[in-house]
């Protein structure tokens, strides 16, 4: 499988080139076009119960999409739900966590699952279900805004904005701390809790926070109904 990453940073879409029996596994809804020559087939990855953990714990689609090619030179674009930016990360037996919502395709051998990040994880903001993917292959994530990397050497640490946090390899260890010295400070300089990362490994963030994003727009929009994408059919199809 060949691919590019175009329209970088805001508007940013993925564009596979396939060989014949070769297939890619996608976030449900993020196919943008493809070649006739190709198929689609959308499944509950892993039965019922690992459907609802990704659709529920982890904010992605209940169903996994699977798109396969019948010919050579198969030619698929694939585009997330948000506008922002698209990263690859190459895992060789690897293991990383990816904030909800930011998976949007894996090809090779790579596994997927919703992982309990403890009170950690609920404190940070990034919630305490995160995906786990590992394995031998591709991944793709997509996020609001650009996607950079800062890479840690040994015991060096770094200090992330828990909304701004992507995903990171679950061999790094981090602790959940305040802003500044105090609530004071928290206060005055508009942070709450942080997220202090111990390097060796590397940090993928995004450029923009989507909950502030939210609470930016919140004033000037009506209240949600289910109709509108709430509740349990909503949760399965991806809202």
């Amino acid at each position: 499988m060949k691919h590019e990453i175009i329209l970088k940073p805001s508007y940013a879409a993925l564009r596979c080139i396939l060989k014949k029996g070769e297939e890619m596994r996608t976030e449900s809804g993020a196919m943008l076009g493809m070649d006739a020559s190709a198929t689609i087939e959308g499944k509950m990855e892993g039965g019922l119960l690992q459907g609802l953990k990704r659709s529920f714990l982890t904010s992605e689609s209940f169903f996994v999409t699977t798109i396969r090619a019948s010919e050579d030179e198969t030619e698929i674009l694939l585009a997330p739900r948000a506008t922002g930016d698209i990263e690859v990360i190459e895992l060789k037996n690897e293991e990383y966590l990816v904030q909800g919502g930011s998976f949007l395709a894996a090809f090779g051998a790579i596994e997927t699952d919703a992982k309990f990040t403890g009170w950690k994880g609920f404190l940070s903001g990034e919630g305490i279900f995160m995906i786990k993917v590992r394995g031998a292959g591709s991944v793709f994530l997509s996020s609001f805004g650009g996607i950079f990397t800062k890479k840690l050497g040994k015991g060096e640490k770094f200090i992330c904005d828990n909304g701004h946090i992507v995903a990171y390899p679950t061999t790094m260890t981090y602790e959940i701390s305040r802003a500044g010295g105090g609530m004071m400070s928290m206060v005055t300089t508009g942070e709450g809790l942080v997220t202090v990362f111990t390097g060796p490994g590397e940090i993928y963030l995004q450029s923009r926070n989507l909950r502030s994003f939210a609470e930016t727009l919140n004033p000037f929009l009506p209240n949600r109904e289910k109709s509108k994408g709430m509740g349990f059919l909503g949760n399965i199809m991806g809202n």
